[in-house]
Order: structure tokens, then C-alpha cells, then sequence
């Protein structure tokens, strides 16, 4: 990382995606996933993500310091942190958007929620969930993982259509959980699901989280496709796929289309500050680099303390 870059976005920076290791999240990044991530990536496991592990009294509050800790290490404002509802799991994970709330208030406001969508509930019930979420909770959008449910979707099924008239309505973001983890198959991480979607919804600013990888070259060019047409509003955010195999193709597209990708680092699959690092000696444009790390999140942050007023 240069002094001049690290400089540049010092106290800027918003990660999009960066799980706490805290309360339900230890529950889901077992130490063996959060490991076999990382040593396929070729990143070491964070920190303060191990420390969270230690059998010793307050781990979970040392970690969550360490976090912190990487953040102002390297300039990192915000963090972004999203409900999730797993039950296709041994051990089924609920992260609610109470405990994002409350580990929002932990963190002094420096890691912000994302209400999660647990679809095992009644339509009816997610929407005055969500109400509640966003007025409420002062959560600053919502996740959507729709390959998950015990039933697994695509998110173009018309059976979300109420949710996404929902969250268009709120006027807050919705990120979608994309790539190749997103459903039983990787068709569920198909751009042109999302392409649907955010066609049909127009005014709904949809975040592609993970980057729809491996279908690298169909989100660049769907993020082309928002940019030049205007009927559409996607973001798409790469995160530790940017560092993958044909990853190369995300770095085109941010210096290409710097307004329509997010910047994060999936930790706990990456660390936050080795994140920062290795994204800073990425061949990206100054001004890109700005729009990327930070503007184009700060935009939608903007958007959503909107809808809570």
C-alpha cells in the first residue's frame, strides 16, 4: 500500500461486507470455514477473528477491539454487516436484526446492520419486519439470500416481488448474496436473475454482494448496462473474488465504471486491514479508487439515513 493511496482514503474507507466476529456470527464462520476460506484464497485468518475463538472469558469482547483496531489501522470509516438466516445447515444460524442493532450501538456506530430475511416466515410478517428494521432499528438496508431458504429461490421468483415493493418503498438498499456459495448450484448467482429484479424495481439501489462470481464479464457488463441506460440501479461488489481467479476482469470494471462497484472485504474471509492493503496496489485509477473504496457506499448510507428521518 503507498503512503500517497493510504493518504488519500485515510478515514474514508466503507467496508460493505464485514461480519463482527461476535454473538451469531461465531456460530456461522466456524473456525474449520473461516480456515478452508482463507487458505484457498491464500489470505492468513484475521486476528482478531482468532481471538474471538480463545477459550477465555471476554474473547468476544477482545475481538470485536481487535476489529476496531484493523479498521483505524487503515483508514476504514464504516463497516457494513448483514442479518442472515441459514436453516440448510446442521446447526441453523439466525442473525436478527436485533442483535445487528445492538452490535451497532457496541461499536459506537462504526459497523452498521442490514436486516436479514428469514424466509421460513410469512410474507406479511418479513414486510412489517422490515418496517421495523429500517424506523426503527435504524438498520441501513436489507440482505437478501434467497438460494438459502429451506426452499431454495432465484431472486427473480415472483414470490419475492411483495418483499422487493417493500424495500423500494423504504428507499433503502438491498444486497443480494451472490456467488458461488449462493444456492445449491451456481445458477442461483446467474446475473440475469438480478438483471429482472432490478429492471422490475427500478428505483431500488441493488447491491450484488461477492460480485456474481464466477460470472465475471456478465456483471461488469450488467453494471455497463445500469450505468448507460438509466433503468436500472445495481451496484456490484466483488469483494475477496476480486483476488480470485479471473478477478482481474472486476479491476477492469471499476476503472471503466468506477460509479457501479462497492468496495468490501467478506471478512471474515478476508482481513480487513490485509484487505485494504492488497486492494490499494490493485492498478485501479485515483479517482476510481475514491468512487469504489467509499463514494458510491457513502451515497446509499446517505439514501437509507433518508429513509429513517
Amino acid at each position: 500500500m503507498t503512503d500517497a493511496r493510504f493518504a488519500q482514503l485515510a478515514g474514508k474507507i466503507i467496508d460493505f461486507r464485514l461480519r463482527p466476529p461476535t454473538g451469531p456470527y461465531r456460530t456461522f464462520f466456524t473456525p474449520n470455514v473461516v480456515g478452508a476460506v482463507n487458505r484457498v484464497l491464500g489470505h492468513p485468518v484475521p486476528r482478531s477473528y482468532t481471538i474471538s475463538t480463545e477459550p477465555y472469558p471476554h474473547a468476544e469482547d477482545r475481538a470485536l477491539r481487535a476489529l476496531i483496531h484493523e479498521m483505524d489501522s487503515v483508514g476504514v470509516r464504516l463497516g457494513v454487516m448483514n442479518g442472515r438466516h441459514s436453516v440448510n445447515r446442521p446447526t441453523p444460524v439466525h442473525i436478527e436484526d436485533r442483535d445487528l442493532a445492538e452490535l451497532a450501538q457496541r461499536t459506537e456506530q462504526r459497523v452498521l446492520g442490514l436486516a436479514g430475511i428469514d424466509f421460513d416466515k410469512p410474507v406479511g410478517e418479513i414486510i412489517e419486519g422490515l418496517d421495523t428494521a429500517v424506523k426503527e432499528l435504524g438498520l441501513v438496508g436489507v440482505c437478501m439470500e434467497p438460494g438459502l431458504a429451506r426452499a431454495p429461490m432465484y431472486a427473480d421468483d415472483e414470490k419475492l416481488f411483495p418483499l422487493y415493493e417493500k424495500i423500494e418503498e423504504l428507499k433503502v438498499p438491498l444486497l443480494f448474496m451472490t456467488g458461488p456459495l449462493a444456492g445449491p448450484d451456481i445458477s442461483h448467482t446467474d446475473p440475469v436473475r438480478f438483471d429482472r429484479v432490478a429492471r422490475r424495481y427500478s428505483t431500488m439501489p441493488v447491491v450484488l454482494g461477492h460480485g456474481c462470481y464466477p460470472y465475471v464479464n456478465e456483471a461488469v457488463a450488467l453494471a455497463f448496462k445500469s450505468e448507460v441506460t438509466g433503468l436500472m440501479n445495481v451496484f456490484v461488489s466483488p469483494d475477496v473474488y476480486t483476488f480470485a481467479p479471473g478477478g482481474q476482469g472486476y479491476v477492469e470494471g471499476i476503472n471503466w465504471l468506477s460509479r457501479r462497484f462497492i468496495y468490501a472485504s467478506a471478512y471474515s474471509f478476508f482481513g480487513v486491514d490485509d484487505s485494504v492493503r492488497d486492494t490499494l496496489r490493485l492498478p485501479i485509477r485515483d479517482e476510481a479508487l475514491e468512487d469504489y473504496m467509499y463514494r458510491n457506499a457513502e451515497a446509499l448510507l446517505r439514501l437509507a439515513k433518508g429513509a429513517q428521518a
